[in-house]
């Protein structure tokens, strides 16, 4: 059975790119993570590769986005066409995983397209505004980390107060 390196992942059957991918570190799996392109003969090895322990957040995420979610986000699950629903699965149960905290953030792993990520959270966080739900929320609490990664905004922050101890409330009054 040849390795990831020499497979030739065009002509190989599922079972032989799975067995590949089996033989391969973990940094070969995230890569193939990163690289797997959402067509009818890779879902089992995206399916293989999302259920992967050492797939890291950026690279799941960065998975869950080639796979273009926008496309049916918003499109009720009975109205799916048939030949996408398994992809939809896929990314049903790539999401889960994700808000789920499986995968764990790598800062020498960091998402494909992180402008995607912040895209994809605006969109939602106006959905949430206007009632709308999307089927795929990502939770900003678990990707966040991916989110500060982003380049910052243009503009000026608001100084926010820090809020005084106890013992600092107390005192606060006898030093101003």
């Amino acid at each position: 059975m040849p390795s990831l390196a020499r497979i030739d992942w065009a002509a190989a059957t599922a079972e032989e790119r799975l067995e590949a991918l089996r033989r391969a570190t973990d940094r070969q799996v995230c890569a193939m993570s990163r690289a797997v392109e959402w067509e009818p003969g890779s879902y089992e090895v995206i399916r293989w590769i999302s259920a992967q322990v050492c797939v890291d957040l950026g690279s799941a995420l960065t998975l869950f986005h080639n796979a273009e979610p926008e496309r049916f986000d918003k499109v009720p699950r009975a109205q799916v066409p048939p030949a996408m629903q398994p992809v939809c699965a896929q990314l049903d149960a790539l999401c889960q995983r994700i808000n789920a905290g499986f995968y764990l953030p790598d800062p020498a792993r960091k998402m494909i397209g992180p402008d995607r990520l912040a895209t994809w959270l605006e969109t939602q966080a106006e959905d949430a505004r206007q009632g709308i739900e999307g089927r795929w929320r990502l939770n900003p609490a678990i990707v966040g980390q991916m989110a500060n990664a982003l380049p910052v905004k243009a503009g000026r922050r608001k100084a926010t107060a820090k809020e005084k101890s106890l013992l600092g409330r107390i005192f606060s009054p006898l030093t101003a």
